[in-house]
């Protein structure tokens, strides 16, 4: 029988951050259009090549289209380019938006906890 591929260890594996942004706009925005806006971005600032080594996700589970705040997974060493590439956004559709990165973090709970205020067992006082 075929023995099952190892985990990498955490030595080996790639680095990742994840911004927390927010988007400020005269109307709400979906996902669809802004991960395409936000895309497109990133495209034409970082080329194809740049996108490719910043390994960029833009999170549908986390965006909230209420408070119109979400996530975007990329590269440690690409946290700067994906910030810029961010705040090039001027417009989605003909909706006037600007996209505020309210910060950084290594892990999804502590965006989650740090940056929109979740609360956890933790600290449910």
């Amino acid at each position: 029988m075929a023995e099952r591929p190892r985990i990498l260890p955490p030595t080996l594996r790639e680095r990742k951050r994840y911004l927390a942004f927010k988007v400020i706009s005269e109307d709400k925005m979906n996902y669809a259009d802004l991960s395409n806006t936000i895309w497109h971005s990133i495209l034409n600032f970082l080329g194809e090549f740049g996108t490719s080594e910043a390994d960029i996700w833009v999170l549908k589970d986390n965006y909230d289209e209420k408070e119109q705040t979400g996530l975007i997974k990329c590269d440690h060493l690409a946290v700067e380019k994906v910030r810029a590439a961010l705040a090039l956004v001027q417009r989605i559709g003909d909706i006037r938006v600007i996209i505020r990165v309210l910060g950084i973090s290594g892990t999804i709970r502590a965006a989650k906890k740090k940056f929109f205020g979740e609360k956890d067992l933790t600290n449910y006082t």
